[in-house]
């Protein structure tokens, strides 16, 4: 108990929603201002407002469950959780280039693998969801985003020089393919 008869927990509970608050009377000024434009973007703000709360409520139901199990097995779920949603995204950005959601879910996986498996086997980085899944999510993020690049780059550079590369022999195609998994594969480590 507290100077004013309340748990310590129930004051700890407000100053922790403040930032929500503010964040949400910010929302609540720009939907105001639309309507007031007659922009007619408030729904969408609304919309994506209550989707976003829904989405990181149930983000963080998720990792509290996770974090208070003992089993690797649950985080090695979430790392691989993380994985396929960024090939998944990183492969929707090239989606010229062929098999492209496979070429960079493997990209990702081998490159964030191998990256996380060396400060974990050095015991840099201690193998607890606390420590895992934040520092796996910041490299699969941004693994993410260099294989999403590299594809749409590498299939436009290919598309500008199509005489040079030789697209009609289907001997040098698959090269061609074997030649973009092994870039993107080194890309994103």
């Amino acid at each position: 108990m507290d100077l004013y008869g309340q748990s310590s927990s129930w004051m700890g509970f407000l100053g922790g929603m403040i930032k929500p608050v503010v964040s949400t009377a910010v929302v609540a000024m720009a939907v105001i201002l639309s309507f007031s434009q007659k922009l007619g973007l408030e729904g969408e703000m609304v919309h994506a407002t209550a989707r976003s709360f829904l989405q990181l409520s149930v983000v963080g139901f998720v990792l509290q469950f996770i974090f208070a199990q003992k089993n690797a097995g649950w985080v090695l779920l979430a790392y691989l959780f993380m994985v396929s949603v960024a090939g998944y995204t990183a492969g929707r950005r090239a989606a010229h280039v062929p098999r492209g959601k496979w070429i960079a879910g493997a990209s990702i996986l081998i490159g964030t693998t191998a990256t996380m498996f060396l400060p974990i086997a050095l015991d840099v980085l201690p193998f607890t969801p606390q420590f895992f899944i934040p520092v796996s999510g910041m490299m699969v993020g941004h693994a993410m985003a260099v294989t999403g690049v590299t594809m749409k780059q590498l299939h436009e550079d290919i598309k500008a020089q199509k005489n040079l590369v030789g697209l009609d022999d289907p001997h040098r195609t698959l090269n061609l393919h074997c030649l973009c998994a092994s870039l993107l594969t080194l890309s994103s480590s």
